[in-house]
């Protein structure tokens, strides 16, 4: 009898749950939608929202310092908010009127605090542990993994939001000095972030400023003023100090470059503040908002020179003297690009020369990699680089407590050594027999490194002229899930020079002429490395 009752007022109370659920629902207001994508405007800044029935609620966050007006426009309909920090709005799309979406607005002003102290630990545990069994260079690190673990439990345990948590993950991440193995927070505190309306960047050891918005406080006076300070700390120390311990990177071209690109981004309710000397010699302190994403418009102005960003995977053009000129912008999605390259194959057969641009190609397929030297190579066959990976042996660690042919098993950085593939070219792919040169610099990884390391011992290959690359590649483990929809991986595959089986690790490619581009260079658009190319091939084809 007690039981009866119990599942009599256990249904009672579902029904009634339910009731009452699909009352509230039944009061948050509805929009209509015949497209799945729509608009969201944010004090008349339009950006675009994808409609998700299948994620409940789906959810933005509206950085909120003062009051914002918020709305949602569809192809047919609308809804506005004044949204304030800690506001909570919802309400439904129905989409082409068989699906509704729950959407939420919430807005916010402070980093949030989500991540409780098992998952802090749980998460770090979780990098620590793939890492000590599958990092392909624990050969390589100069500290105590297991130490340095325990001392970021308490590091981890210590901070006081989820932004400070990544950041400690980050950090330790950084010390593996891989540009392949990483802690990823995955853009989710961009809300509270933006950069500022002006570009420095770095040459040599000095950083320059070469653009900034019109409008910001900063006459053409600025155009090429060197960096000395931020925050009143010396530009080098500040790097040091606040940017370097949290990148991975493999080598220090490619730290220096992702922290330069770094100190343009910060919290929106901070102040960017630098010194910097002018042209003229004169030192001036400047102050410039995070604000550039928020402000952004499509007709904006500046001063000085704009990096020249690409939407396409590869550019062709003719040069001078009927040299053919192709830049390869990523090697991915792989059957995109090998499909557009092979459309100017026909082309390219018809030069006297070759430039491949490879300055701004960050990696993708090594398939590509392969299809690229297929038509760059006379014979019918290539080798692809051969590789190391980690091996656990459990009874070979056992073995390593007293027996000295086992210790890199004990010491958990054994290597297994896996020859170089023969990639064999198909009789279709008519061979490229023009003098050729390959440019490429700090931006160039991964993949794109792949197809370099498999030319470099070849002879009578093409001539490599520019700076070193990157110096990053290999199979990375992906561990997804982190919290809030961050992730992290881990390099797993040492990639080696197929002839001498040299292992590529900390340095990148080193080319053939080197060529470095210099702020006057840079100012006066002169790019000083397809320059010197297209001077190589000239004199091989006079």
């Amino acid at each position: 009898m007690r039981i009866n009752n119990f599942k009599g007022i256990a249904i009672l109370l579902f029904i009634c749950i339910n009731l009452i659920t699909c009352f509230a629902q039944n009061n948050y207001p509805i929009i209509k939608s015949n497209n799945k994508h729509i608009h969201y405007i944010v004090n008349n800044k339009v950006d675009d929202w994808n409609i998700s029935p299948e994620i409940k609620p789906d959810r933005l966050f509206i950085y909120c310092s003062n009051k914002n007006n918020v709305k949602f426009k569809t192809d047919i309909d609308s809804i506005s908010f004044i949204v304030e920090n800690k506001d909570t709005f919802r309400f439904f799309i129905d989409l082409k009127g068989y699906e509704k979406a729950l959407t939420e607005i919430v807005g916010i002003k402070d980093v949030q605090n989500t991540i409780n102290n098992n998952d802090k630990v749980y998460y770090l545990s979780m990098f620590w542990s793939e890492v000590k069994y599958n990092f392909v260079n624990m050969d390589k690190i100069n500290f105590n993994l297991d130490s340095t673990y325990q001392i970021y439990i308490s590091k981890v345990l210590n901070t006081k939001n989820d932004y400070e948590y990544y950041q400690e993950l980050k950090r330790f991440s950084a010390l593996f000095k891989d540009g392949h193995t990483q802690v990823v927070d995955n853009g989710q505190f961009n809300v509270f972030r933006d950069y500022i309306g002006a570009t420095f960047i770095g040459f040599g050891k000095d950083i320059f400023l070469v653009n900034y918005r019109k409008g910001i406080g900063l006459d053409t006076s600025y155009l090429g003023a060197k960096l000395l300070q931020i925050k009143n700390i010396p530009i080098e120390e500040y790097l040091n100090k606040y940017i370097f311990p949290f990148i991975s990177a493999s080598t220090e071209q490619s730290k220096r470059m992702q922290g330069i690109s770094k100190i343009h981004s910060g919290f929106k309710s901070e102040m960017f503040e630098a010194k910097v000397k002018k042209t003229n010699g004169e030192i001036k302190t400047i102050s410039l908002p995070f604000n550039g994403e928020s402000t952004r418009t499509d007709n904006q102005e500046y001063y000085g020179v704009m990096p020249e960003y690409s939407n396409s995977l590869l550019d062709f053009k003719w040069l001078t003297d009927s040299i053919a000129f192709i830049a390869i912008n990523a090697f991915y999605p792989e059957e995109m690009v090998i499909k557009q390259f092979d459309k100017f194959i026909p082309d390219i057969q018809k030069a006297k020369g070759l430039i491949i641009d490879l300055r701004k190609n960050g990696g993708g397929s090594t398939e590509v990699a392969w299809h690229i030297q297929s038509f760059l190579t006379k014979n019918k066959y290539f080798l692809n680089f051969s590789w190391q990976t980690r091996i656990n042996n459990s009874i070979a660690k056992a073995n390593g407590n007293w027996k000295i042919e086992y210790k890199d098993f004990y010491n958990n950085c054994k290597l297994e050594f896996n020859k170089p593939d023969t990639i064999f070219i198909s009789d279709s792919i008519s061979r490229i027999n023009v003098p050729t040169v390959i440019i490429f610099g700090k931006y160039t990884f991964s993949a794109a490194e792949d197809l370099l390391v498999n030319l470099f011992e070849v002879p009578n290959r093409p001539v490599f002229i520019g700076e070193s690359t990157g110096g990053s590649t290999g199979s990375p483990l992906v561990l997804q899930n982190f919290p809030n929809d961050g992730y992290a991986r881990i390099c797993t595959r040492r990639i080696c020079y197929p002839y001498s089986s040299k292992p590529f690790i900390n340095e990148g490619i080193k080319p053939d002429i080197e060529v470095k581009q210099n702020i006057n260079d840079y100012l006066l658009e002169k790019d000083v490395v397809l320059n010197k190319a297209i001077e190589v091939i000239q004199n091989k084809i006079k």
